[in-house]
């Protein structure tokens, strides 16, 4: 009986650990997607703005088991499920932004039942570090480091001041999680996610960062790129400024990584002109080019173009001249 028990134990805080790390479950089409409340919340907002915008019906979904491109209509049989509260809800109708406050699950056994319930806003709901962390980096995406106080960030995640001291030390210690956040939520959850399940070639994928960002670009809290921010604000010399530039550094690797796969000469050096292109497209944006990203994207396919390898050799690869004019 004992061993039972513990079994049951086991799966009680296998369920309690998903709901905490991925409480969004998306069903589109009968099918079930789990995915993190930032992730989710932005698949909402994009498939919403895709419908405003004709010929964008494909929407992406980073979940916990990859990421899917999904072709969502007002027809599409789509539902959201806030595993904290709530019930499933239409993808038209459920609010922004996600977050109820009582999760509760009940797992059989041969001999009882076994119930657990998860509070958002209690410890049980996740540990006091990531509560802190998720308050962070809700305020962090959107100020600037110096905007940023504790007394702001233990108001937002509900705990004591010993507690947020106990976790976090000083501002600076808070921004630094923040940003290794960033680039897991978005470097790799939407960009390099997005451009992975937009095409299938690498130049494609290439050309594909910039349909992600146009989609970023035309949403009502677009944030700008928090690694630049950081840096320009910090400095280079600042501890937060020399993180930024191994996240941007990170960026780059991507691409270049990329650009080797796609045969292209000089990866790295094709890398960092593909980064200007990025970080203009993101500047732009700010000051409310709204064709920032399809204007860098078409200066990417001139880029692509003078980093392909042309060669007479029977050895070399061989340019096919249909791409020369794509």
């Amino acid at each position: 009986m004992k061993r039972s028990v513990e079994a049951s134990d086991d799966a009680v805080n296998a369920v309690a650990k998903a709901s905490t790390l991925y409480p969004i479950e998306v069903m589109i089409d009968g099918r079930s997607y789990r995915s993190t409340r930032t992730l989710g919340q932005l698949f909402i907002k994009s498939a919403r703005a895709n419908l405003e915008r004709p010929g964008s019906p494909l929407t992406v979904l980073a979940h916990s088991g990859g990421v899917e491109l999904l072709f969502i209509t007002r027809e599409t049989p789509a539902m959201v499920w806030d595993l904290s509260g709530g019930v499933p809800t239409s993808l038209w109708d459920c609010p922004e932004p996600l977050g109820p406050t009582l999760a509760s699950a009940t797992i059989d056994r041969s001999d009882e039942q076994l119930s657990f319930t998860i509070t958002q806003n209690g410890s049980a709901m996740t540990s006091t570090h990531e509560r802190i962390l998720s308050a962070a980096y809700e305020l962090f995406t959107h100020h600037s480091v110096h905007e940023l106080t504790l007394a702001q960030v233990q108001e937002a995640a509900g705990v004591s001041e010993a507690e947020l001291a106990h976790e976090f030390g000083s501002v600076d210690a808070l921004a630094e999680e923040c940003l290794k956040r960033r680039e897991r939520e978005w470097t790799i959850g939407i960009v390099r996610a997005g451009a992975r399940a937009r095409a299938e070639h690498p130049e494609g994928r290439l050309l594909a960062i910039f349909d992600v960002f146009d989609e970023w670009f035309h949403r009502d809290d677009y944030e700008a790129c928090t690694f630049i921010n950081v840096l320009l604000e910090m400095g280079r010399d600042h501890s937060l400024g020399r993180a930024s530039m191994e996240h941007l550094a990170f960026i780059r690797s991507l691409v270049a990584g990329l650009a080797r796969e796609a045969g292209l000469r000089d990866p790295e050096d094709f890398a960092f002109s593909w980064h200007i292109l990025m970080k203009g497209a993101i500047i732009n944006a700010v000051e409310g080019d709204d064709k920032a990203a399809l204007r860098a994207q078409a200066m990417g396919h001139d880029l692509i173009r003078r980093h392909r390898t042309v060669s007479t050799d029977t050895g070399s690869y061989q340019l096919d001249p249909r791409w020369a004019i794509g």
